[in-house]
Formats: C-alpha cells, sequence, structure tokens
C-alpha cells in the first residue's frame, strides 16, 4: 500500500495549493457486496453481503469541480447457498457459506457540483481505487476459519492488493452534510488458482460531514 499513499499524499499537497476550497469531512456507511467469480470458465453464483465503511476524505474544490480523495476501513465479500441431495427426492438441508473481506483503500474521486437551490448541490462523479486486504473469515455451517491475503497452503487466499473503478452520485446540504451512494467495480483478479477468477463488487450508501 504504499504507493497508494504516496499519490495519495502528492494529490493532497498539490491541491492545497491550487485549491480554492479545501476541506476535511468524515464518512460511514453500508456496503452491500458480492464477488464475480468464476471456475474452469462458468460463472459461480453468489449472492450478496452486508457490511460497512467509515473513514476520511478531503475536498479539494476548483470552481463546480473536487477531487475527493480518502482512507476507509470497508468490509466486502460475498455468501452462497448450496442445496444438497442424497440422490433422492428429498434435499437435505442447504449448505450455507460466507466470505468476509476486511479492507483498508484509497478511493481518489472526481466530482461535479451543481446548484439546486442555494443550500443544496448534487453532484455525480467517479475515479478509482486501491484496496489492501488487512483480514478476513470464512463461516461455513457456523464454523469460522482466517482467509490469508497472501498464498498459504491452508484456508482461502486472496491476492492483494485490489484495485478497480468507482462512480458516485449524491447531495451536499448546507456545504457541510453529504448523503451519497457509490458503486465500485473491482478490476484485479483476486484469485492464486490459473482456473478461476475472483473480482469485487460493491454498492453503498454513505453520511458524511465536512468541516
Amino acid at each position: 500500500m504504499r504507493r497508494p499513499f504516496l499519490i495519495l499524499c502528492f494529490v493532497i499537497t498539490s491541491f492545497y495549493s491550487f485549491g480554492q476550497s479545501v476541506r476535511f469531512g468524515i464518512k460511514a456507511g453500508l456496503n452491500l457486496s458480492d464477488q464475480t467469480i468464476n471456475s474452469l470458465g462458468m460463472p459461480v453464483k453468489s449472492s450478496n453481503i452486508s457490511g460497512f465503511h467509515a473513514g476520511a476524505i478531503f475536498d479539494f474544490e476548483i470552481a463546480n469541480i473536487s477531487i475527493q480523495p480518502g482512507v476507509f476501513y470497508s468490509q466486502k465479500g460475498y455468501q452462497y447457498n448450496q442445496a444438497l441431495s442424497d440422490g433422492s427426492q428429498t434435499v437435505q438441508k442447504p449448505i450455507v457459506g460466507k466470505i468476509q473481506l476486511n479492507y483498508l483503500e484509497v478511493p481518489l474521486n472526481l466530482v461535479y457540483k451543481i446548484k439546486i437551490i442555494p443550500d443544496l448541490r448534487f453532484y455525480l462523479g467517479g475515479g478509482g481505487y486501491a484496496g489492501y486486504g488487512l483480514s478476513g473469515s470464512y463461516i461455513l455451517s457456523g464454523q469460522r476459519t482466517d482467509v490469508y491475503f497472501t498464498k498459504s497452503i491452508q484456508g482461502y487466499q486472496y491476492k492483494n492488493p485490489d484495485y478497480g473503478v468507482n462512480f458516485i452520485a449524491g447531495v451536499e446540504i448546507l456545504k457541510k452534510i453529504v448523503v451519497d451512494a457509490n458503486y465500485s467495480l473491482g478490476l484485479n483478479d483476486l484469485s492464486y488458482y490459473p482456473a478461476s477468477t475472483i473480482k469485487n463488487k460493491s454498492i453503498g450508501v454513505s453520511v458524511g460531514y465536512l468541516f
């Protein structure tokens, strides 16, 4: 994660020098996450899990355009329900599995703000993010196993880092309160296995305050 933090520091320094308005803020909210999984060329069916994100952002505004870098703790992952059968018409109780991944994420978004009324602005934009996996767990029928962000002979393994693109839309109230929704799409294959690919995807809603 050294390179993303250096880039973030460079962006902060540059826009602090040239920006007309520089503000610091905090944001938190909910994630609805899933993963795009392919194994042996076939998609694997999965479903969303809920989590949260929380962190800090900077808002460097020039006219109606803002650069918004940030640092967040963010939960991602997926779950699945697999029905088993013993060969008869009786279906046994489904196996429920869930992967939960905890990331330190550094997003960098460019947004355009439009004044609706004097104290209300709508904004829309996007950018990219880099994420570093901190910890994770695999829960199968109530049994928990650790997830490793390195190649290991045990348990589930995911590659580091994760990175992808962001899309964001929201409103800014009184130039202080922000409420927004975002969609992030992972571009890096997180699987160590040549016959499979795994990529993160997530929808989030946030509430924040700009100082």
